[in-house]
């Protein structure tokens, strides 16, 4: 299906109006900024793929309707049942690398305690504890990042946080590594 982008802006500009909605309004509906609806409604983009459903349900629409822009007299509900199971398909591939992300990073946590336990075998709790720690809830903010990133809510306080608690891990390997080395 081509999408007109004129079409397609205009459509959800007039829809948004008829049910009454400031730009302001459907952007809270939809978790992003109000500039992003204005990017719609002016042609300049479109939505993500994972916002479309939530864009034809606040605009009491069906997704064939907000996909043609246009109104429809009648409704084929096969088409509109498979444009549901492509997004949600969309969505689950999403997820999918949320949980491969931290599959990767609990295994690496996993690797390198192994290797602290290896190389610095007497290494105190003092550095064990704040290593296992500071990795793991790290990842989990990456992940919890990533996971806010795809839904467009605010990430970058989600991404420092796991920035900073994996520094800590970071410097007490390179302390460990130079302790060794000399």
């Amino acid at each position: 299906m081509n999408m007109d982008r004129e079409k397609f802006g205009a459509f959800i500009a007039v829809t948004r109006r008829q049910r009454g909605m400031t730009q302001q309004e459907l952007a809270k509906k939809l978790s992003v900024t109000n500039k992003a609806v204005s990017r719609w409604e002016t042609a300049e983009g479109f939505p993500d793929i994972t916002t479309l459903e939530p864009l034809a349900d606040a605009l009491g629409i069906s997704l064939i309707e907000l996909m043609r822009s246009e109104r429809l007299e009648r409704l084929d509900e096969k088409s509109s049942q498979a444009l549901s199971d492509t997004i949600e398909l969309a969505n689950l591939r999403r997820d999918r690398r949320v949980f491969i992300v931290a599959a990767i990073g609990i295994s690496l946590v996993g690797l390198m305690i192994i290797a602290l336990a290896v190389f610095v075998p007497c290494a105190p709790t003092v550095w064990t504890l704040p290593f296992v720690f500071c990795t793991s809830v790290g990842i989990c903010c990456l992940c919890y990042a990533l996971h806010n990133r795809r839904k467009k809510l605010p990430s970058a306080l989600w991404f420092a946080a796991a920035g900073v608690l994996l520094f800590v891990p970071a410097a007490q390997l390179i302390i460990l590594l130079v302790l060794m080395i000399f």
